[in-house]
C-alpha cells in the first residue's frame, strides 16, 4: 500500500509541475497578435499537407498559411495543445487529490491494523498494510536448516545462534535496520533442489523474499566449489544477484565493509 501511495504522489507532483509549465507557456501564446480567437486546420492530400487559419477575423474561412508563416501554424498547433493539455491533467490531478484522500484516511487495511489484538487472533485479514504483513512473515513458522547445528555458537541481538563473527554482523545489521530476517530457513524448490540461504529476508516495500548468501572462505577451494554450486541452484529457479540475491564474500586479505553493505542494503529496500 504504502508504495502505492508513494506512486500516487509521485503522478500528482509531475502533473502539479507540469501544469505549473503549461500555464506559463500557455500565457506567452495567448493573444498570437491579431488571432487571440483562431484556431488551426490541416488539410492532407497525396501529394502535400496544407495548413489554414480559422477566426472571427477571418469570418470563419479558412486563410491558407503559406510556408514563411510557418512560426504562426506552429503557435495556434501548440497553444490548441497546451489547452487540451490542461483540461486532462487538471481532471486528472483533481481526482487524483480526492482519492489520495480517501485511500489514506480510510484506507482496507486499516481497519484490520486499528482492532484489538483479541478480535485480530478471531479471523484472517484480506488485507493488511506492510507493516503488519512484514510482521506476520516474521512470526510465521518456518523449517530450519537442519545442518551442522554444532556449529551455532554465536548469539545475535534477536536471539538466534550463527555459525560465525560476519553472520552476528549481518543479522545484527538487519535487525537494526528494521529488515525481518530468518536465519537458515530450508528453501526447497520445483526442481527438487534444497538449499538453507544463510538469511532470508523479507523487502516490505515489494513483499517479496530477498535471500543472501555469504561465502567465507573465499580461499578454501573446496569451500569455493560448494558455494557456487549452491549459485548455480539459484540461478535454475530464477533467483539473480541484483534481483533477489545478495552474495557477500569473505576470505584471506579480504575484510567486510560493514559501512558500504549498510549503503547497498539501504538501496535495496528502502
Amino acid at each position: 500500500m504504502r508504495t502505492f501511495i508513494e506512486s500516487l504522489l509521485k503522478r500528482k507532483s509531475l502533473l502539479e509541475r507540469t501544469i505549473a509549465k503549461a500555464e506559463t507557456d500557455l500565457r506567452s501564446l495567448h493573444d498570437l497578435g491579431n488571432y487571440p480567437d483562431a484556431h488551426l486546420e490541416i488539410g492532407n492530400s497525396k501529394s502535400k499537407t496544407s495548413m489554414y487559419i480559422v477566426s472571427e477575423q477571418t469570418e470563419g474561412r479558412r486563410q491558407y498559411i503559406p510556408k514563411k508563416n510557418i512560426d504562426l501554424a506552429k503557435a495556434l498547433a501548440t497553444r490548441s495543445y497546451i489547452e487540451r493539455f490542461l483540461r486532462r491533467a487538471k481532471d486528472e490531478l483533481a481526482a487524483l487529490e480526492v482519492y489520495i484522500r480517501r485511500v489514506t484516511e480510510k484506507s482496507p487495511e486499516e481497519l484490520y491494523s486499528n482492532m484489538c489484538d483479541a478480535r485480530k487472533a478471531l479471523i484472517r485479514p484480506l488485507l493488511v498494510s506492510d507493516e503488519v504483513c512484514a510482521r506476520m512473515w516474521e512470526q510465521a513458522p518456518y523449517i530450519h536448516g537442519s545442518s551442522y547445528p554444532e556449529m551455532k555458537i554465536y548469539p545475535t541481538k534477536k536471539g538466534d545462534l550463527v555459525r560465525s563473527k560476519s553472520e552476528v554482523l549481518f543479522a545484527d545489521t538487519y535487525l537494526d535496520m528494521g529488515i525481518p530476517y530468518r536465519y537458515e530457513q530450508e528453501l526447497r524448490f520445483p526442481d527438487g533442489a534444497v538449499l538453507d540461504p544463510d538469511f532470508t529476508l523479507w523487502d516490505k516495500k515489494n513483499r517479496r523474499e530477498i535471500y543472501h548468501e555469504h561465502c567465507g572462505k573465499m580461499d578454501d577451494p573446496g569451500y569455493r566449489k560448494r558455494f557456487m554450486e549452491k549459485i548455480d541452484i539459484y540461478r535454475r529457479n530464477g533467483i539473480y544477484t541484483g534481483k533477489n540475491l545478495i552474495l557477500t564474500f569473505e576470505g584471506d586479505g579480504t575484510t567486510l565493509n560493514m559501512k558500504e553493505m549498510r549503503t547497498m542494503i539501504s538501496g535495496l529496500f528502502q
